[in-house]
């Protein structure tokens, strides 16, 4: 019978990696959430990007400046048009689309199964009696409107998306 060697080091195998690139300080923070609550122990590194409130042509710049990840998911609202060739470009370098139309309220409150407006400025007002401004920055804040179950249960595309990178 053989023994292994006890002083020998086993092999580590490279983690898989995805990044989220965002728009912004709000879709941050949710993404910061979700990670918070469905990355641990999923055997995939995330790194979540903040474009800073630029625009969907902006974002797929900042997602395509940052190559080297096994998986990219770009998430924009809709309210500004992304034009076709920056969509082609993302597509080409095989990062996910993840759109919220008009914004990414809208997702918040199709979540919730809520009405959803057909504006941004509706949107953002519909959502207000969920969350502040203040506290839709600040990832710790989710857990008290989307509950885990809340959100596997979801349906909405985008969510599910979002959820694939944790491995759900």
């Amino acid at each position: 019978m053989s023994r292994s060697n006890p002083n020998k080091r086993k092999h580590r195998e490279a983690r898989k990696t995805a990044q989220i690139v965002v728009e912004g300080f709000t879709e941050e923070a949710f993404c910061k959430y979700l990670k918070s609550e469905f990355a641990r122990d999923c055997g995939i590194s995330v790194e979540i990007h903040n474009s800073r409130g630029s625009s969907p042509m902006d974002i797929v710049h900042s997602a395509l400046k940052r190559p080297g990840f096994d998986r990219t998911l770009v998430v924009y609202d809709t309210d500004l048009d992304l034009p076709e060739v920056w969509a082609a470009k993302a597509r080409s370098a095989g990062h996910e689309m993840v759109p919220s139309t008009p914004c990414i309220e809208a997702l918040f409150l199709e979540i919730l199964g809520e009405r959803v407006p057909a504006n941004t400025g509706e949107c953002k007002r519909a959502f207000s009696k969920h969350m502040t401004d203040q506290q839709k920055c600040e990832y710790r804040s989710y857990g008290k409107v989307f509950s885990k179950e809340l959100l596997i249960g979801s349906s909405h595309s985008s969510i599910k998306c979002l959820l694939s990178v944790f491995g759900l």
